[in-house]
């Protein structure tokens, strides 16, 4: 009897060729034809949605043939064992194997404090921010660019507090483990 033959990972038609050289030349005529910044920014939103949907693609498949592939490894006993594996089985490794978890692995409740934070932080972005703006090239913009100049600037300070405040806290959540570890 002959083994089952190896799963493919990208397997494509000549139809699906055929349309991603068409759309790949609609881009490089789109990036000819545009001038400006235009064409960096149609390039980085491409690349973007192309990881992307090619991500997709790789984890789908993946996921669709992991049997397929269990199979057709065991079927094929010239193959050497993949260790470690990807996919652990249930009962591949004994409970006693693993080390105890640590409260850092527990999901609770974000401190009440932690709004308090990110709120003072999108209020000081934003009176900062819009200060700064109104002070250098107020008189170079427009009403309009100083409010989208404020409520961007009023979100990068919301995104540094949150980012600051989750690690202090994710940062004394691990230190206070180590402390009662080391004594």
């Amino acid at each position: 009897m002959s083994s089952p033959r190896e799963p493919h990972l990208l397997r494509f038609r000549l139809w699906q060729l055929f349309f991603f050289v068409t759309l790949l030349s609609l881009l490089c005529a789109l990036l000819v034809l545009t001038d400006g910044p235009w064409p960096l920014v149609i390039g980085v939103t491409t690349v973007l949605v192309a990881a992307h949907v090619f991500g997709t693609l790789v984890g789908t498949r993946l996921r669709d043939t992991s049997r397929e592939v269990l199979q057709w490894r065991s079927a094929n006993s010239e193959l050497d064992d993949d260790q470690p594996r990807a996919n652990l089985q249930p009962g591949d490794v004994p409970k006693s194997a693993l080390p105890p978890a640590t409260p850092l692995a527990n999901h609770g409740r974000v401190g009440h404090w932690l709004i308090w934070f990110v709120l003072a932080g999108a209020l000081l972005g934003t009176v900062t921010g819009g200060t700064i703006i109104a002070l250098t090239i107020g008189s170079r913009i427009g009403w309009a660019g100083w409010a989208v100049g404020t409520i961007s600037c009023g979100v990068l300070g919301t995104w540094a507090a949150f980012l600051a405040s989750s690690f202090s806290s994710i940062a004394r959540h691990a230190w206070r483990h180590a402390e009662e570890k080391g004594k």
